[in-house]
Order: C-alpha cells, then sequence, then structure tokens
C-alpha cells in the first residue's frame, strides 16, 4: 500500500481545524439552522451591492423557503443582532433589511479562518 501523501494529510487536519473553529463563531446556533445562514448571506450580498432587499421582497422569495418560515428566521436574525430594519424615506411602511456590524463581524471571522486554512 503506497504511503499517504504529507500534503493530503496536512490539508485533512486544517479541515478538521476549521470545522472545529467554527463551531467557536458567534451565532452559529442560529446560523446551522437550514437556509438561515443562506438567508444571511443573501441580505449582505444585496446590501453590498448597494440594493438591500425590502422585507416583503425577503418574503415572497421560494428559493427561502415558505413565508411563515422566512419571516421567523428573518426575526431571530434580528433578534440575534445579526440584522436590522432601516425605512426608505418615501415610504415609512417599507423596511429595508440590512446586515449589522455583528454580522459583518461574522463573515470576516469565517473568512479568517478560510484564509487561515489556504496557508
Amino acid at each position: 500500500m503506497p504511503k499517504p501523501r504529507k500534503e493530503l494529510v496536512e490539508l485533512y487536519l486544517r479541515f478538521r481545524w476549521l470545522l472545529g473553529a467554527l463551531k467557536d463563531l458567534p451565532s452559529t446556533d442560529l446560523l446551522s439552522t437550514p437556509n438561515t445562514e443562506a438567508l444571511l448571506a443573501e441580505i449582505a450580498q444585496a446590501w453590498k451591492r448597494g440594493e438591500p432587499y425590502p422585507m416583503y421582497k425577503l418574503l415572497i422569495r421560494r428559493d427561502l423557503g415558505h413565508v411563515n418560515t422566512v419571516r421567523k428566521r428573518i426575526y431571530q436574525l434580528k433578534d440575534a443582532g445579526l440584522i436590522t430594519f432601516e425605512s426608505v424615506e418615501d415610504d415609512a411602511r417599507v423596511k429595508l433589511v440590512v446586515p449589522t456590524e455583528k454580522a459583518l463581524e461574522y463573515f470576516a471571522a469565517y473568512a479568517s479562518l478560510i484564509r487561515e486554512v489556504g496557508k
């Protein structure tokens, strides 16, 4: 049987370290619920493009889940301090869903771990 390649063993061990480190990130319990992290990432992507989602547009996105489930997840993210609502000047009824500093710090911590594994 051939000897295992050292770089593959090292890659695997770094991967295991990354998995363990991800569990220590803040809010990972909430973000481990199905589609919640994807929802947060979608909110952040739209915000980054300068086109934050109005709440109602997130609620009608079938790919994110049933409207009631998406609403529940949005409010869970808000309660966790990962998103906030901003009003629109022209129409106070419209709530824009935007990531908070805490969410951006979460993404930065995640990216830092990914960068560390890539070394």
